[in-house]
């Protein structure tokens, strides 16, 4: 039996339908969830800046950020809710990228702490983190995605078994 043009079209359109379902799910509910420690914060000479965010044990968070001003660099290192170091980086030079993933359920806490009195700094920061309070670019574009391809299966299967009328 040979294969239609038409057929073709809608198996591989099938195909799409699918790879878009499965994409969409992955940025909706596997994707990083959301963006915390977001922006530029100062830091006086000898202060400490402080941010902290809720994992459960097993969360993956990454990250990094840069410093400006000053001499650009800063020390960094992170506590656990216990309130034991788990990661000195000690005195970090321009920029950092570090992830780890939760041994406990808690507040976790990175530290910068501006050393040098006579200068200010500016941390700037990113880190991610799978919660976030509200829906995320990556949920909304996932949900889109799994729509469309939905539409794209029902289009595609109506056209592989609608007989044609003569």
């Amino acid at each position: 039996m040979m294969l239609t043009m038409k057929k073709i079209a809608l198996g591989f359109m099938l195909f799409t339908g699918l790879i878009i379902i499965v994409l969409g799910a992955y940025l909706t509910f596997f994707w990083m969830k959301g963006t915390v420690g977001k922006g530029d914060y100062d830091v006086e000479g000898g202060d400490v800046l402080q941010l902290s965010w809720y994992l459960e044990n097993g969360d993956r968070t990454e990250g990094g950020f840069t410093v400006s001003g000053g001499n650009e660099e800063i020390k960094f290192y992170i506590k656990n809710p216990s309130g034991a170091i788990i990661y000195d980086a000690g005195i970090v030079k321009t920029r950092l990228w570090h992830g780890f993933t939760a041994g406990n359920s808690g507040i976790y806490s990175f530290y910068f702490d501006n050393q040098e009195y006579a200068s200010k700094k500016t941390v700037h920061a990113s880190f991610l983190s799978p919660y976030e309070p509200s829906i995320n670019r990556f949920e909304v574009l996932g949900l889109s995605l799994m729509f469309v391809g939905l539409i794209i299966l029902i289009y595609s299967t109506r056209g592989l078994w609608i007989k044609k009328r003569t």
